[in-house]
């Protein structure tokens, strides 16, 4: 006979004026304006509208970004835009154990900002 026990881990919390100034300093990071151009790569010529909040509490905000213009976003949203990937699946000639394809990604950049000043 075996007995396992499990137990759960106790969460490590962060006191709230280490949490606040943690906020604040990151909110001052996210928030500093970039100057830069916006390239939508899989729709040149297009645009994209999303909606974006990062912080609780923040109002939502609706962005619509033209291909190839020259516009001043806060730091958090072009890290955002520079993040976004698409996965596109090739397939390789080797099988697996059972005879199955192996299926590899590529991850392709949609959108690029790429700042006209630096920082």
């Amino acid at each position: 006979m075996e007995i396992k026990e499990f137990t759960a881990k106790k969460p490590k919390t962060v006191t709230a004026e280490a949490h606040d100034e943690k906020v604040k300093k990151l909110r001052k990071e996210h928030e500093r304006m970039v100057k830069g151009k916006f390239e939508f790569v899989d729709a040149q010529g297009g645009w994209i509208d999303f909606t974006y909040r990062f912080f609780k509490g923040d109002p939502i905000y609706t962005i619509k970004l033209v291909h190839g213009e020259i516009t001043e976003l806060p730091l958090g949203i072009v890290k955002h835009l520079n993040n976004t990937v698409k996965k596109v699946r090739k397939m390789n000639v080797n099988l697996d154990d059972k005879k199955n394809p192996i299926y590899e990604f590529e991850t392709q950049s949609r959108l690029k900002f790429t700042p006209v000043e630096m920082f």
